[in-house]
């Protein structure tokens, strides 16, 4: 019995220790400008009339592709070059959220070089939020919420581990830090390039009208709240210096 009393208040010091070592952690739920990004992607993108290999010469070898959405996958990694070591799979669910981006569990027990990161895409059928799954989405609009997630991953991978553990619990349990997080990963997309894709997915949520009836059930209480809205976004593009200059498509250096 003693025995067995001593491994319960090991056990239960242990994880009170990490509980409190992972409360300390700095995390700030506001993602900044890396101020890097070196083009701006053209207002309107056609489906098929880029070139994969050039687009996968940019991204890296070491990212997946969602059957179906291979064009809009490649044009949202190659906007992101501070990911093109990192290990990243785009995978078609059957149920979850519309999109998420998560990470392989395990990895995050090693070095940063050798972690895997998942976004996750919702391609099942009777969804509450048919709607607004990527394939029905207009192919701008997938290139920009697709790139929504992948801000996700470049603020995860800046985290170490016992930081992402803080995260995930501040975003759980803290509306307001969830919602900060939420519209600056919404103008990460903004810092790289895509400023115009995000902003036709953020009006087509808010206006189209296949979406009148979610967005008049999610509007206020989730979709507002969390992300920034159509006229956020175009007011930050019509500040931001990035746009003040030239439009470059990235393949057009290769």
């Amino acid at each position: 019995m003693k025995r067995f009393l001593r491994i319960l208040l090991i056990t239960f010091s242990c994880i009170l220790s990490l509980g409190l070592l992972i409360m300390v952690q700095p995390v700030d739920p506001v993602q900044k400008d890396p101020g890097n990004q070196p083009f701006v992607y053209p207002d309107t993108l056609v489906l098929g009339s880029h070139s994969l290999d050039s687009l996968k010469t940019i991204v890296g070898t070491n990212k997946g592709l969602p059957e179906g959405f291979e064009e809009a996958a490649l044009l949202a990694y190659a906007a992101y070059p501070e990911l093109k070591d990192v290990q990243v799979d785009m995978i078609l669910t059957q149920s979850g959220a519309p999109m998420e981006s998560n990470f392989d569990l395990f990895t995050l027990l090693g070095p940063k070089s050798k972690r895997r990161y998942k976004v996750l895409l919702n391609n099942g059928t009777d969804t509450p939020f048919d709607e607004i799954l990527l394939r029905n989405l207009p192919f701008n609009a997938q290139v920009g919420i697709l790139a929504h997630e992948l801000g996700h991953v470049a603020y995860y991978h800046k985290l170490s581990t016992l930081q992402i553990a803080k995260w995930g619990l501040k975003y759980v349990g803290d509306d307001d830090f969830r919602a900060k997080h939420e519209k600056s990963t919404d103008m990460m997309v903004v810092y790289h390039g895509l400023g115009s894709q995000i902003y036709q997915y953020a009006y087509y949520v808010r206006h189209d009208s296949c979406c009148k009836a979610l967005y008049e059930k999610f509007g206020a209480l989730f979709i507002d709240k969390f992300y920034l809205t159509d006229k956020n976004i175009k007011e930050a593009i019509s500040t931001h210096p990035l746009y003040q200059t030239s439009k470059t498509d990235p393949t057009e250096e290769l």
